[in-house]
């Protein structure tokens, strides 16, 4: 991995519960909220498996 996909990778595991948080804050159902920070989080690990 070379030094930008690091540093985005790193940058996007800091700004991730942020992400989350914003989106259970938000307005919408629950099940539209755990739709998307399921979503996101799914992404995230998929980003991580095939980064590495």
């Amino acid at each position: 991995m070379n030094l930008i996909e690091e540093i985005l990778f790193i940058t996007g595991m800091a700004m991730m519960p942020y992400g989350i948080y914003e989106i259970l804050k938000g307005n919408g159902t629950k099940g539209v909220k755990a739709l998307l920070a399921g979503i996101s989080i799914g992404l995230f690990f998929v980003e991580l498996i095939l980064t590495r």
